[in-house]
């Protein structure tokens, strides 16, 4: 569980939402707000959502100084090269969902290489006093 990348679950489902034909730009969800307004949310809307919650789970992964985190932030990247090729060679994904999960992504690799670094650091600092 330790090396399964958490973002890997919003794509997947996205991925199967594309390839099913869902429209990813269609209402999910309307409810009625008390201001007489109807809120609808997008099955995008609600993957993206999903990403961020899974987000935050690979961010408190990172902060962990194992020997696994660097097959951990290996995975993030090669999800992010994955992600990259496919919002530019994919027509199907080729929309603003999958642009801002590429976005996630990339928040997740660059996150991973900054925490990574700073619990290092510390470590290192620990181990010089």
């Amino acid at each position: 569980m330790r090396l399964f990348p958490f973002l890997l679950l919003p794509i997947l489902i996205a991925h199967g939402m594309v390839l099913s034909g869902i429209d990813l730009s269609a209402a999910w969800l309307t409810m009625p707000l008390p201001s007489d307004h109807e809120f609808a949310l997008s099955y995008g809307a609600a993957l993206i959502a999903l990403a961020l919650l899974t987000l935050l789970g690979e961010v408190y992964k990172a902060t962990s100084a194992v020997r696994a985190s660097f097959a951990d932030h290996s995975l993030s990247l090669a999800l992010f090269v994955l992600l990259l090729l496919e919002f530019l060679l994919w027509s199907k994904a080729g929309n603003s969902t999958f642009f801002l999960l590429l976005v996630i992504a990339l928040v997740d690799v660059l996150a991973g290489i900054a925490v990574g670094l700073a619990v290092a650091r510390r470590d290192v600092g620990i181990l010089r006093e």
